[in-house]
């Protein structure tokens, strides 16, 4: 996509009639008084005391809090910076700009026992439970999933940038990309999120769709041969497993599907469903997997293999992961070939996925990414139609939001505002 104690103390006169203090007389005269030196003062002990145990028992606890660790992430506004230091072209491409395009990202933070207090405070921070964040994955599966959107949202970007320019670019699609795997499913015995699979039985897999169509007519039970490879160009290799049978868990509104190997799960009713108009019902065969999201419909899933590019474009993440940055590496890439200044001089925000078709598809915790622009100081920002009004609600007077969902329409956003893009014959 990518956490003073002022200990002195003043001792004073007592009244003479104070316990601990005696007077002397000697013969008419009364001599001074004086404090008794015995074991101490049980009042001043007692109360010193008493402090210490407070202390180290707020001490323990926090000591203890800060290794326990809750089932709780903090999103909170992370930064804005200029996309154009994680860009790299040759020289002889490269061409310097008033304007600026800025990448933004949150943070996302698990907590433990002594932030969760913290956090709550925090106005501009969101608490989610772990359930909402991972789901049934684990923290290892949600990172690799997160560089594989990093990944992917380069080379849309990459693909996206280069065409709008005027350069062609080849682009083949070489597969089913696995992005996440159902616990207890068939396949998490033998995949693994960042697969792509190649072939089915013998049959060429070149997108995520053509393979659900391939295993929508095989019965549950059947035995399938796969060709994976990890991605993004790891060496093939076969695999052999049995597809399994979807079953009903839950009832009402917490029913749920899950994905069992054959002879599993068969305390759960078998879910049948007619897969074509008029059909009868009957049960369906699923491996337990699922494919990435990107934002355009025709290309969900799809692991691609980019071609010789007309131009040598190095894009990194410094450690930022997520789909989130695609729109924002795009127009940035676009800012660094172009001879013309697309921004007009502003300095423009983005956030949104990016297809290799220019769709510009949806991402999570706009609320706090419109916070991290505000304080870069960016006039423009441009979002998803689905975080618009998260985006205005949070925009203040000075930062103007736009909804884009293709590449195409925040191209013309920006022409209308003085910006201009100057497309090359060169690569043609």
């Amino acid at each position: 996509m990518d956490v003073e104690h002022d200990g002195s103390s003043v001792e004073g006169g007592y009244p003479g009639d104070a316990p601990g203090i005696a007077a002397e007389v000697s013969g008419a005269g009364v001599g001074a008084a004086r404090r008794r030196r015995g074991s101490g003062d049980p009042f001043r002990w007692g109360t010193r005391h008493t402090l210490v145990s407070i202390l180290a028992v707020i001490l323990a606890a926090a000591v203890i809090a800060w290794f326990i660790q809750v089932p709780y992430y903090a999103l909170t506004p992370g930064s804005a910076p200029g996309v154009s230091s994680l860009i790299k072209v040759p020289s002889a491409h490269r061409h310097s700009h008033r304007g600026s395009v800025l990448l933004v990202y949150v943070e996302l933070t698990p907590l433990r026992a002594l932030d969760y207090p913290v956090f709550w405070l925090d106005p501009n921070a969101t608490i989610y439970p772990s359930g909402s964040i991972l789901g049934s994955e684990t923290t290892a599966q949600y990172a690799t999933e997160g560089e594989i959107d990093m990944s992917t949202a380069q080379q849309a970007a990459t693909v996206v940038a280069l065409s709008h320019l005027g350069y062609k670019v080849p682009v083949v699609a070489r597969g089913a990309l696995v992005y996440g795997i159902l616990p207890g499913s068939p396949a998490a015995s033998f995949l693994h999120v960042g697969d792509v699979i190649s072939k089915l039985n013998g049959l060429k897999v070149r997108t995520y769709l053509s393979l659900e169509t391939k295993l929508e007519g095989l019965a549950p039970g059947a035995a399938i041969h796969l060709v994976v490879s990890a991605y993004p160009a790891g060496k093939p290799r076969s695999v052999t497993s049995r597809l399994g049978v979807f079953r009903i868990q839950g009832r009402g509104d917490n029913a749920t599907l899950a994905c069992f190997p054959e002879g599993k799960g068969t305390r759960f009713e078998i879910w049948q469903h007619a897969t074509v108009t008029g059909g009868k019902p009957h049960p369906i065969a699923c491996l337990g997997i699922y494919p990435q999201g990107s934002g355009g419909p025709a290309v969900d899933g799809t692991a691609f293999k980019i071609g010789s590019l007309p131009v040598k474009v190095n894009l990194s993440s410094e450690g930022i992961v997520g789909p989130s940055a695609g729109l924002a590496f795009t127009l940035g890439l676009m800012q660094e070939l172009d001879p013309a200044d697309l921004t007009g001089g502003q300095k423009v925000a983005a956030t949104g996925t990016m297809s290799m078709d220019g769709t510009v598809g949806d991402v999570g915790g706009v609320a706090q990414k419109t916070i991290a622009v505000r304080a870069a100081g960016a006039s423009v920002f441009f979002v998803p139609p689905q975080e618009y009004r998260v985006a205005k609600a949070h925009a203040g007077p000075h930062l103007k939001v736009y909804a884009v969902s293709t590449i195409g329409q925040a191209i013309g956003i920006l022409e209308s505002h003085g910006g201009r893009l100057v497309r090359t014959t060169a690569g043609r």
